[in-house]
This record gives C-alpha cells, sequence and structure tokens, in this order.
C-alpha cells in the first residue's frame, strides 16, 4: 500500500479526456490505495459512474468543495477475494457482459481455465472473433476490463 495517494489535477485535461484519465488511474492503483483528483467543478458526474460502475469498491471523500476547486480523495477497498466456484461465477459473469457484443460480430467466447495462483484467465475466442486481425484488442479492451470489473482478484486474460 502506498503512503500517499495518487494526485491527478484534472483542471489541466481536456474536458472529454477526464474521466477516461481518472478511471485509468483507478485502473492502476491497488486494493487498499487511493487516488486524490483535483476538478474545477464538483464531479458529481463522475460519482455517478463510479457507482454504476463499481458500486460498493470504493470510498468517495470530499477533503475540499468548491467554489473553484473540489478535491476528492477515492480509494479502492480491500473486497474478500473470491476462489473456486465463487470466483468461477464472477468470471463468467464478465463473460456474459462482453459475449453479445461478440456474438453480433459472429464470435463468442470460451472460458477455458481460471489459473487461481497466478490470478490469470484463460479464453478462447469464437467464431469470427478467433480469427480477427483485432482479437487481441478486443481481448485486453474488451473481455479482460469486463471479467476484471467482476472478477477484480483477477490480474489477466490470455488467449489459448
Amino acid at each position: 500500500m502506498s503512503a500517499s495517494p495518487k494526485k491527478l489535477d484534472l483542471r489541466a485535461i481536456p474536458m472529454f479526456q477526464r474521466h477516461p484519465c481518472v478511471f485509468d488511474g483507478w485502473e492502476a492503483i491497488e486494493a487498499g490505495e487511493a487516488m486524490e483528483i483535483t476538478n474545477d467543478h464538483d464531479p458529481k458526474a463522475l460519482r455517478y459512474q463510479f457507482e454504476s460502475e463499481y458500486m460498493d469498491k470504493f470510498e468517495w471523500d470530499y477533503l475540499s468543495s468548491g467554489p473553484s476547486e473540489w478535491v476528492v480523495k477515492i480509494t479502492k477497498k480491500k473486497m474478500p477475494e473470491a476462489t473456486g466456484e465463487e470466483l468461477r461465477r464472477k468470471v463468467l459473469a464478465g463473460l456474459d457482459v462482453v459475449r453479445p457484443h461478440l456474438q453480433a460480430d459472429g464470435g463468442d467466447v470460451e472460458l477455458v481455465e481460471i489459473d487461481e495462483a497466478a490470478k490469470v484467465v484463460r479464453v478462447k475466442l469464437k467464431g469470427a472473433c478467433g480469427g480477427c486481425p483485432s482479437a487481441a484488442m478486443t481481448l485486453k479492451s474488451g473481455v479482460e476490463v469486463q471479467v476484471r470489473k467482476a472478477a477484480p482478484e483477477i490480474k489477466s486474460v490470455e488467449p489459448v
């Protein structure tokens, strides 16, 4: 756990890049760590997005509330790690989120294995997704993102 939170000043970042920047920072911190954001307005919309994406997995604390500067500390809660059948259920739930998008393009994803010790999920992209030139990007920015949201204990998703 880091001694101080990662600090991110959003005021110098173009508006359309702020939320993606915050979520990239969020993904980079470990459970128990925090990030501190500074903004030029109340980041209520960001909080609503966090509640939608990471319900019960974060703490939101206003350190300063305007009128010209808002500072918020967002802490990633330590969650009990799932194992066995519970972990498998969570991974499958993540795959079920991305599956309709893959099927819309004539593909699918199959869970092959969960390596609990390494915290790695191995999947097989099937159908049109199996031979697609964008398969690696689909795996990392689609499948892995959804699996890690559903099962934060998983560190990566790999193809077989």
